[in-house]
């Protein structure tokens, strides 16, 4: 079987995210799609509207033939950290022939290779840019475009864009692990990453859910295949969907709150003083928004700050982020599959160079328990800032094994 595997978050899946399958599927004759996907805390830091198993239903349903989990633990990392565990996962199956990716700019692909490859060297006329540009207090991704900027004009206006970015770290991993997967880059077409209006090309899920949280479901619908609204107002209507900004405010005040500015620094991605400031801030921000708005700098965008505030709640220390990153995935976990999806992960189950599992267990490394409490306690609390939260949720839960 011809396999291609794609990284994404479906947060949720929309029609975007449809074409993105399809022309994957043509551009090498594919014969299975595997997802990687993230798991209820996303790469910006927040909570998922939906539960990893709704948007693995979704994902089903328009394309993707099996379906598998990025742990929370990275699922809620920094772009790098989110990359390159999910090319590890998928690179450790063993069956993926190739890669698909958006882009906004598909034909700078080849570019994109010769920056990664500098990356994975790091050579001097690389590293003291970069440590410059950090010195001034930028951001490191934005330290990082500078830099490469003084070796490759242009790099600044192709790294700007969101999907190009995170494009380039999926290829660094795959050319610095020497993995034997080729890449396909699809155009990315309509809103960008971040953008939330729904006009346009495809809208992006930024734009879906802003819709959602304006109580504007038949504008979300319109965008979203009608399987997928369909299971999106399921959810919604069950109370089953994180789609209050006021619970997440009230965990991370809360938490902050209980919290030394010490105990705060002990969070992943925070440091540098920004411990201080949130502590400052919680008691002026009248809302998570709010909050975060005050807590931006130069150096700590928006999405680092969510992803701070995310690690606080879910007790994500700098050691076990660490530990983590430095581990790697310790087990491949199976979120839904239908027949073709079946037939790959029997494959999967003699090629996998990680435990192949299916519930929340099995025969697994200390890391790997580790890695797997983490996905418990993560999931309990996604379930708290819904309207109906589930106990024991993630013990109980199993993939989607069906056709469409």
């Amino acid at each position: 079987m011809r396999t291609a595997g794609i990284i994404a978050e479906y947060n949720p899946f929309h029609k975007g995210h449809e074409y993105h399958i399809r022309k994957s599927r043509e551009f090498a004759r594919i014969d299975a799609i595997i997802a990687v996907i993230s798991a209820n805390f996303t790469q910006r830091g927040e909570p998922a509207l939906l539960d990893k198993f709704s948007r693995a239903k979704m994902a089903l349903c328009c394309g993707a033939d099996l379906v598998l989990e990025l742990p929370a633990v990275f699922s809620c990392g920094s772009a790098g950290i989110f990359a390159d565990a999910a090319v590890d996962i998928l690179a450790s199956a063993g069956v993926a022939e190739y890669m698909a990716f958006g882009m906004e700019s598909p034909e700078k692909k080849s570019e994109m290779e010769a920056m990664a490859d500098l990356l994975s060297e790091e050579p001097p006329s690389f590293r003291e840019p970069l440590k410059k540009f950090l010195r001034l207090g930028y951001s490191f991704v934005q330290s990082r475009s500078l830099a490469l900027e003084e070796t490759f004009p242009g790099a600044l206006d192709i790294l700007k864009r969101p999907n190009n970015n995170l494009a380039l770290s999926y290829i660094k991993r795959i050319r610095f692990k020497k993995y034997p997967m080729e890449t396909i880059a699809v155009a990315r077409s309509g809103g960008g990453f971040h953008d939330t209006s729904p006009g346009g090309g495809f809208a992006s899920a930024a734009a879906v859910r802003e819709l959602v949280f304006r109580g504007d479901l038949a504008g979300a619908r319109h965008l979203m295949p009608e399987k997928c609204a369909d299971i999106l107002e399921e959810a919604l209507s069950l109370g089953h969907a994180a789609a209050s900004g006021a619970r997440l405010w009230t965990a991370v005040k809360q938490t902050l709150l209980r919290m030394t500015p010490g105990q705060i620094s002990e969070a992943a991605e925070i440091g540098e003083g920004l411990e201080n400031r949130m502590r400052r801030c919680v008691y002026e921000a009248r809302d998570y928004d709010s909050f975060v708005g005050m807590c931006v700098s130069r150096r700590y965008t928006k999405g680092r700050i969510q992803r701070c505030c995310a690690h606080l709640i879910l007790g994500l220390d700098r050691g076990a982020g660490r530990r983590f990153r430095q581990g790697g995935p310790q087990y491949i976990r199976v979120l839904g599959a239908n027949g073709a999806g079946r037939e790959v992960l029997a494959l999967m189950r003699k090629s996998a160079a990680l435990p192949v599992i299916s519930r929340s267990g099995g025969r697994l490394s200390r890391l790997g328990w580790e890695m797997m409490n983490f996905e418990h306690s993560s999931t309990e609390i996604w379930e708290t800032l819904t309207d109906s939260p589930r106990a024991k949720a993630e013990a109980r839960a199993v993939p989607v094994l069906k056709d469409f």
